[in-house]
This record gives C-alpha cells, structure tokens and sequence, in this order.
C-alpha cells in the first residue's frame, strides 16, 4: 500500500473521537489513540504492555472475553454494550464494536475495538424512565406502571392459580391538610404517608401513586383473603400515629377496599371497581377504616 496513504490513516486513527484499542492474541494492549486517553484516563505510555482487562469492570470480564471470542469465531465481529472501568475507578458505559486483526495470510493476530461512550446517554434514558415511571413526589410507582404490573400479575396469578389482593387507599379529608396548611405542608404529608404503607408491607409487594390522594397497593401473593383484612388493618393503625411536621402534629387517616383476585373479578377493570367500590362504601359509613 501507498506510504502516504498509511500515514494519513495513521494520523486519522489518532484524532478519532472514537476510542480505538488494539491488542494481541493475549489480550494485552499494543496500540491505542488520543480518544481512548480521553475516555479512560490513562495515557499511552501507561496501559502499553497491559491487559485489556484492566479496562473492565473485573467480575464481567471473563463473560465479556468469552462473548468477543465466540462472535468472533462465528460472525467475524463482536458488537455489544458493556461498562468501562476509568483510571480514577469510576465506573461509565460504552458501546463497542470488536473486529479481528488479520496478517498478510488470513491469520488472526489480535484484535482491534472501537469504543464510545454512552453513558451520558443511559443516564438521560434512565431519567426519562424514571419520569415515565414514578411519582416524582413520593417516589412510588404511579398509574402506568401501576396498571403494567397488575396485568402482569394477572397473568402470573391465572397461569399459576394464585390468590393475590388489590388495596385501594384514598386519604381522609386530605384537602382540608392543604387548604389549612398550604401544598408544602401537603406534599410532607403524602411522602410520610407512602412511606407508611411500605412499612405495613413486604419488598415484593407493590406500593402506587395513582392520583391526588389515592394510592394502591398490590399484595402480589396471599394464601387466604385474610392477609389482605391484616395488612389494611395494620395500615389504618399505621396511620393513626400523628404526623410531626416542623411544629405541627397531623393526623391523615384513609379509607381502604379491598378487592381479591379471583373472587372479586379477574380483569383490570373488575379488581379496581370492586377495590374502589369498596372504599368508597367505607367512606359513606364513617371513613378511618376498611372493607
């Protein structure tokens, strides 16, 4: 090949944005560029002579060089999206294309990767899943996920002949709190309150905001209807602990109904007609309990 041509792709090479790393059959770094110096911190001096692993988080490394093999044996190339490990022990993520490096007679003698960060990127995914998700007042789930795992727990619930509960909670007279105390006071008020109903029930339950006041709570797996009367009963005494506000002790109850799957519906729609239904029953009697 042209010598003028190798120097100008020796030249590109160095000034790619990209990170590109070349090493050997064994996995030690021959060649690197300014775009890996820039994404991992170290210099070329430094990782020269190292093994490639000392760009990986160690517990995948093994996982990932055995991915890159495999490819590479069948498909002539690797592509993938893995974390990267920063001199500074800072942890990010790259997408990462793995080509092999070939000798005059076809013959593999190392291999050359292209990485590019993205963690930037996932973050900004994460975030918006986050608000696509949850509730950003309380942190809980709300109604679109909320609705997601119920389906699923449907699902899982017939496939499996489960019982599980659907408790719909709507707060006691919540508007008075804001109308005497403002919406800081308020937005104090349902954060505690969330927080109560996570400690009345288990991890693998699920906990929901799905309106202004209204929460519900998903009992993903019960033995006996009983359990669900249990859990709101310890919810009720939950939540007839005052609240201590800055100077303020409040007292927020909420009325609850109880919906059981399969024996008040089998559908979305039936378990949260029956659940609302109800609470709403428990809100005309006298509120501050459960049905």
């Amino acid at each position: 090949m042209d010598p003028q041509i190798l120097q100008q792709r020796a030249r590109a090479f160095d000034h790619l944005f990209d990170a590109v790393v070349v090493t050997d059959l064994d996995g030690i770094i021959i060649d690197w560029n300014t775009g890996s110096e820039l994404l991992y911190g170290y210099t070329r001096k430094e990782v020269i002579g190292k093994p490639v692993s000392l760009l990986h988080v160690p517990e995948d490394h093994e996982r990932i060089t055995e991915e890159v093999l495999s490819a590479l044996a069948r498909d002539g190339k690797w592509y993938g999206e893995i974390k990267m490990l920063h001199r500074d022990g800072s942890i990010g993520w790259i997408e990462s294309m793995v080509v092999p490096l070939l000798d005059d007679s076809g013959n593999a003698i190392g291999a050359l990767g292209i990485n590019r960060n993205i963690s930037e990127r996932l973050e900004n995914e994460e975030r918006l899943a986050q608000l696509a998700h949850y509730d950003q007042l309380t942190g809980l789930p709300n109604r679109y996920l909320f609705i997601d795992r119920l389906q699923q727990l449907i699902h899982h619930a017939t496939r499996h002949n489960r019982l599980f509960a659907l408790l719909y909670v709507d707060l006691d007279d919540f508007k008075k709190i804001n109308d005497q105390y403002g919406h800081v006071v308020g937005d104090k008020v349902l954060q505690m309150v969330s927080a109560k109903f996570h400690h009345a029930v288990r991890a693998s339950d699920t906990v929901a905001r799905i309106g202004g006041d209204e929460f519900v709570i998903l009992l993903e797996r019960i033995n006996e209807p009983e359990e669900a009367s249990r859990v709101a009963e310890t919810i009720v005494k939950l939540m007839h602990e005052p609240l201590v506000i800055g100077d303020k002790r409040l007292m927020q109850t909420g009325s609850i109904g109880i919906a059981i799957y399969p024996r008040d519906g089998v559908s979305l729609d039936e378990l949260l007609s029956q659940s609302d239904h109800a609470m709403y029953q428990v809100k005309h009697l006298h509120k501050d309990d459960y049905r």
